[in-house]
C-alpha cells in the first residue's frame, strides 16, 4: 500500500496574476501555455508539496479565475500554511483562498472494480535510436536518439504509405501501453474526445552567463476518455499519486475517476 494518503484539491487562481507572475518570471507570456504558468504558480505556493499532475478545468471563470484540480500528498490547511510562510505576498493573492477544497481520496481500490476515466494527454515517444521517415506528402523526416515525436508522427512516418493510419487508434494504443508499463489498471474501452496540436513555452536551465531563457515545442494535447478495470488497487493508487505520460507541468497526466 502507499506510505502516505493523498488528496485531492480543487483551487481557483487569479487570472492576472498568473499574468504577473509570468512577467515576474521573464516568460514570453505571449506564447507561454497557461497550463504552465499553472504549473509555476502552484510551486511557488506549495513548494514540495505543489499539486502535479494537475488538471484545468477552465481557462477563466468570468474572465477571473483559472479553476484546477490536483492529486497531493498535503491537504488544504497543509498548502495553505504552507504558502503563507513560503510564497511571496504578490503570489500568496494568486489564490482563492476562501475557495480551496479538498478531499482524501481512497488509499487503495478494490480489485476488478470498474471505474469510468479521462485524462488529458500528451501522447509523445521517445526514439531510441535515430532514423529517417516519410511524411504524408512524401516529404524526408529524420529524427535523433533521443528525440520526442507526436506517438502519431513516429507511427506515420514509418508506415507503408498504403497504410490506412488512424491518429485515434494510435493513441489508443499509446494509452494502453502507459497501462501496461505502470500496472494497477487495464482498459476496457478508450475513446478520443478531443485533439489539437498546442504550443509549449517553458524556462530553461540557466546559461553560463546566468540568463534563463525559454523554450518553444509543439506537441499534441488531446483528451481520452474511457472506462478501466483495477487490476491492483496500490499500484492504481501510485498511478493515480504519480500521473499518465510526460509534460505533467503543462497540466497533462492527471487520471480522472468515478464509479462506472
Amino acid at each position: 500500500m502507499s506510505d502516505s494518503e493523498f488528496h485531492m484539491v480543487q483551487l481557483g487562481l487569479d487570472a492576472k496574476g498568473l499574468t504577473t507572475l509570468g512577467k515576474m518570471l521573464r516568460l514570453p507570456l505571449a506564447q507561454t501555455d497557461t497550463g504552465y504558468l499553472v504549473h509555476c504558480a502552484l510551486g511557488e505556493l506549495f513548494q514540495d508539496n505543489a499539486p502535479q499532475p494537475f488538471s484545468i478545468e477552465n481557462e477563466t471563470q468570468n474572465g477571473r479565475r483559472v479553476r484546477v484540480l490536483g492529486y497531493t500528498t498535503a491537504d488544504a490547511e497543509t498548502l495553505q500554511a504552507n504558502a503563507q510562510l513560503d510564497a511571496s505576498p504578490t503570489v500568496y493573492e494568486i489564490c482563492d483562498w476562501d475557495g480551496l477544497a479538498a478531499k482524501p481520496m481512497p488509499q487503495t481500490f478494490p480489485e476488478g472494480m470498474a471505474l469510468q476515466f479521462e485524462l488529458r494527454a500528451c501522447p509523445v515517444v521517445r526514439k531510441a535510436s535515430a532514423g529517417t521517415g516519410v511524411n504524408q506528402n512524401g516529404e524526408r523526416r529524420t529524427w535523433e536518439e533521443g528525440d520526442e515525436l507526436d506517438a502519431f508522427l513516429a507511427e506515420a512516418w514509418t508506415r507503408p504509405e498504403e497504410d490506412d493510419l488512424s491518429r485515434e487508434q494510435v493513441y489508443r494504443d499509446w494509452l494502453t501501453r502507459q497501462f501496461d508499463i505502470r500496472g494497477g489498471a487495464e482498459p476496457q474501452s478508450i475513446g478520443m474526445t478531443r485533439f489539437s496540436i498546442e504550443r509549449m513555452t517553458r524556462r530553461v536551465p540557466k546559461t553560463e552567463s546566468g540568463e534563463r531563457k525559454a523554450d518553444t515545442i509543439k506537441r499534441p494535447d488531446v483528451t481520452l476518455t474511457g472506462t478501466l478495470r483495477v487490476t491492483d488497487g496500490d499500484a492504481f493508487v501510485d498511478l493515480l499519486r504519480s500521473g499518465l505520460g510526460r509534460h505533467k507541468s503543462f497540466g497533462y497526466g492527471m487520471l480522472k475517476v468515478r464509479r462506472a
